[in-house]
């Protein structure tokens, strides 16, 4: 066990642990057994790896402010919902957030027994379910919104701008070129207009998880359960349909996901906006991941793909998803 995990662990009543690396992007993340209780636990390290920048969100790392937002969330969803979520864990003083010597913030939550959807066979029924559960969270969100003050980023025009000023760096690396460039910058701007045609619709904002990639969702006992809302934050409710779109491509899949959603959000759904933010999505993941593009081999191709699939498409007002 590395000092800065043993330094981490010193803090909470885990007596005697065994820990088990689990990944490193935004944070840096374990699960901890507690060998003399039995009991289990993912311990997060707010350090980003290298590999993953937090500069568009005007982060180096997360601020304690922010992490204690995220556990009052998701402690609010536990009280006000049957969604199943983490249980944070308060550290030997009391507090959800623990500063370390070096001020690098840790915290602790229950770990949920399953498999994430990414390592499993999924059906429509698995499907339908998540659909539902984003549905509930973000019938939770409309009502907890209006009343919370949550410190949180917001997935909203700024951060738009910030991305691409981001993703700009690329071409003074060489990793992009200014034909590639103005492509995602076309595409951003449409995405603006598509905010500003929702700034228009009644509750069509709130609080959002925003990364809801498939290593994100474990299935337990016929429940999916989100994990990871540290970047969850304020915006359009299509950010996190978005977000189910970048991960899950097939048709049937997506309509699946939609009938579960609407099972709970009786509402219209325009696919423009899932497209949008489908786009967001994507032009977010190469402005956190653009820094080290160029040990990426896959990255050039990928920015190819994604501007004739996605991009250009939007830009254009071209559909490219079909329901």
């Amino acid at each position: 066990m590395n000092a800065i995990l043993n330094e981490a662990l010193n803090n909470y009543e885990v007596q005697c642990p065994k820990v088990e690396f689990i990944r490193h992007n935004e944070n840096e993340t374990y699960k901890v057994k507690d060998e003399l209780t039995n009991a289990q636990y993912v311990v997060r390290i707010h350090k980003p790896s290298e590999k993953f920048s937090l500069d568009v969100f005007g982060d180096e790392k997360h601020s304690v402010s922010l992490l204690e937002s995220e556990m009052k969330l998701i402690n609010s969803i536990r009280e006000n919902t049957d969604i199943l979520v983490q249980q944070p864990i308060k550290n030997k003083e009391g507090s959800f957030v623990t500063v370390l010597n070096d001020g690098t913030p840790v915290t602790l939550l229950s770990w949920i027994e399953g498999s994430t959807v990414q390592e499993s066979k999924i059906n429509e029924e698995v499907l339908f379910t998540i659909g539902k559960m984003v549905g509930k969270f973000h019938r939770f969100s409309k009502k907890y919104s209006k009343d919370s003050n949550l410190d949180r980023y917001s997935y909203d025009k700024s951060l738009l701008v910030n991305t691409i000023l981001k993703i700009k760096t690329g071409v003074e690396l060489n990793i992009l070129s200014s034909e590639q460039l103005k492509v995602v910058v076309d595409a951003a701007n449409e995405i603006a207009n598509r905010m500003n045609e929702l700034e228009l619709i009644e509750n069509s904002k709130g609080i959002v998880h925003s990364d809801l990639a498939k290593s994100n969702l474990i299935l337990h006992e016929g429940q999916v359960a989100p994990i990871d809302f540290c970047l969850c934050g304020n915006s359009y409710y299509y950010m996190d349909l978005g977000s189910l779109f970048s991960h899950f491509d097939n048709l049937e899949q997506r309509k699946s996901i939609l009938s579960g959603y609407k099972s709970i959000i009786d509402e219209e759904i325009d696919t423009k906006y899932i497209e949008a933010f489908m786009v967001f999505q994507i032009i977010l993941f190469i402005a956190t991941h653009i820094n080290n593009g160029e040990n990426l081999e896959w990255f050039s191709a990928a920015i190819e793909r994604w501007s004739k699939e996605f991009f250009i498409p939007l830009a254009n007002n071209i559909s490219f998803i079909e329901l």
